[in-house]
């Protein structure tokens, strides 16, 4: 499915019936345990809707779409107590394991993290709105900023949090920015794109790692304050970066 169908199959469904659903937390081998939303949230780069991995796989199917717009409207009205009650004992979470949240989301996200001290919850935004109102408020709740070649101001004046460059195709640079965590070569359902040039910053899972908790074993974007004061982006692995 294309990111264009996937936002349209959204649309569609919308508005949803009043209902819940159980889990709300899904999952995936490489990331673990991620809370998903719908596409309809994002602002994308060309380079991200065409490589968008919500638009393959189980992730893609009706039936996941329907639960990322049910979990996104929880979260929209505060409804978080089946989420506290899902997060509370896990040792993370993933924040937007499919699409991206608006500053809407935030009061519910800074009070599930509050709620929820014990568990990190991180992930990856395009939203620098988002960003900034996420990051530094609790120490087990982060986002990353994505950014790619195609992105219209790569240096994000003003903002001195983790960057994500990616996905990256074979002839784009990585830019010399120490606000850089992680790199992420073009991939699909656990394929890179051939011809990508190795960086030091590379996300392990696209480079020929066990996928399976990946995540879980790096640990790189978990903490990505700490990991821009480390030697290129890197933690100990399976070290606690705080």
């Amino acid at each position: 499915m294309s990111y264009r169908r996937r936002l349209l199959a959204e649309r569609r469904l919308l508005p949803l019936p009043l209902t819940r659903v159980i889990p709300i937390l899904s999952d995936n081998h490489k990331t673990g345990t991620s809370i998903n939303l719908p596409v309809i949230n994002c602002k994308p780069t060309r380079r991200c809707a065409a490589a968008c991995y919500a638009c393959v796989g189980p992730i893609s199917w009706m039936n996941s779409i329907r639960k990322a717009l049910i979990v996104d409207e929880a979260l929209r009205k505060g409804e978080i107590e089946g989420l506290i009650w899902e997060c509370r004992h896990l040792g993370d979470v993933r924040l937007n394991g499919s699409g991206d949240m608006g500053m809407v989301h935030v009061p519910s996200i800074l009070a599930l993290a509050r709620a929820c001290p014990v568990t990190v919850f991180w992930g990856f935004t395009r939203i620098l709105d988002v960003a900034r109102a996420i990051n530094r408020q609790h120490d087990n709740l982060s986002l990353i900023i994505s950014f790619d070649a195609t992105s219209p101001d790569q240096r994000l004046p003003g903002y001195d949090g983790p960057l994500a460059f990616g996905p990256r195709r074979p002839r784009d640079k990585v830019p010399d920015d120490r606000r850089i965590i992680v790199v992420f070569p073009e991939h699909r359902v656990g394929h890179t794109m051939p011809g990508v040039p190795l960086h030091p910053k590379d996300c392990p899972a696209t480079r020929g790692a066990e996928r399976r908790n990946a995540c879980g074993r790096c640990r790189r974007c978990w903490r990505p304050f700490a990991a821009m004061e480390s030697p290129e982006g890197q933690l100990e692995p399976g070290g606690d970066a705080t």
